[in-house]
């Protein structure tokens, strides 16, 4: 893999970024995305690491034609080893490094509060300039709190009912987990928790709900409600896509989240079908390395370039506030 170091791409121009990819489903390509990310901005010679925080299914290392590495994940969350720098092992990539996921224990899964809030002080801490997190599926705490944690929240889907209908269950735990741990939210509590009870008896279904009833009940509250939700973007990437139907789900949920949550989702794209994938996996080769003028090696190169000029564009009005 050759660096391809662009101006714009230099190390200096960006703050530390964490991006974290999720989904409410298993098997719709969240470490296939992670890992392509990863390798994208690793080509652009920027300095990146992939952590493998799926607790009960890592296998980013195996995507990534690793063999099973001597320090992963447990190693820290079991305190054989003092800092998560220390799991950290390089690839065979020019500035690729990762985090294998942990392994062989079950009881790994049950992580804490402690360990999760000591954990994401230790990602905070890490040296690599963009730093890439493989979440697992599903809508636990753990989950959602490290997809909070990240400067870019991509939400993965395919283009059929259930993982679409999961995706949609996913952005609505993820957004209220977010206004859940708001210090300036705090006083609605009750009415977030109720929010994120099926069937509540204040008829909340959604984050507009949510919000109608809080500019009721308390109508400053309110102000600092509806800031937060114009501050939550999350990112959507459809995976698998095999025609235009499938590539125009993505902008139909990119509606239905506006109109129904109030949220402005970010359709970053699209992942055509590609048998190759597959292929590559079981070679344990990276798809972009073993195909790199694939259309799947242009629509990340594309999404990265999209991702990298918003990080732009975020530090330049912060650093104008």
């Amino acid at each position: 893999m050759l660096s391809q170091t662009h101006p714009t791409h230099r190390s200096q121009n960006y703050q530390k970024q964490i991006w974290a990819v999720g989904g409410g489903k298993g098997g719709v390509g969240k470490s296939l995305i992670s890992s392509s990310l990863g390798f994208t901005l690793a080509k652009f010679g920027l300095p990146t690491l992939i952590i493998d925080l799926d607790l009960g299914g890592a296998n980013l290392h195996t995507v990534l034609g690793q063999p099973p590495p001597q320090k992963c994940l447990s190693d820290f969350l079991s305190g054989k080893v003092a800092h998560l720098s220390d799991c950290i092992i390089d690839t065979q990539y020019p500035n690729l490094r990762i985090i294998a996921g942990a392994k062989d224990d079950l009881k790994i899964t049950e992580i804490d509060d402690h360990f999760k809030q000591r954990l994401m002080g230790e990602i905070r801490l890490l040296q690599p300039q963009f730093i890439i997190l493989d979440l697992g599926a599903g809508t636990s705490h753990y989950t959602l709190d490290f997809f909070n944690l990240a400067n870019a929240g991509i939400i993965t889907a395919l283009p059929e009912p259930t993982s679409i209908e999961n995706a949609y269950r996913f952005l609505k735990a993820v957004y209220y987990s977010r206004i859940l741990h708001h210090p300036n939210l705090q006083a609605i509590k009750p009415l977030i928790d109720a929010a994120m009870t099926p069937n509540n008896q204040l008829g909340i279904h959604s984050p507009s709900d949510l919000l109608n009833e809080v500019n009721f009940q308390n109508p400053g509250l309110a102000m600092e409600l509806k800031k937060s939700i114009k501050d939550f973007k999350p990112k959507l990437i459809m995976n698998q896509t095999r025609s235009q139907t499938d590539v125009d789900v993505g902008f139909s949920m990119k509606s239905v989240a506006k109109k129904y949550f109030g949220i402005d989702l970010d359709y970053l794209g699209y992942l055509e079908y590609e048998p190759n994938v597959w292929q590559s996996v079981r070679r344990m080769r990276p798809i972009l390395a073993e195909y790199p003028h694939s259309r799947i090696a242009t629509h990340m190169d594309r999404m990265c370039n999209y991702l990298l000029k918003q990080a732009r564009i975020e530090q330049t009005l912060h650093a104008s506030e």
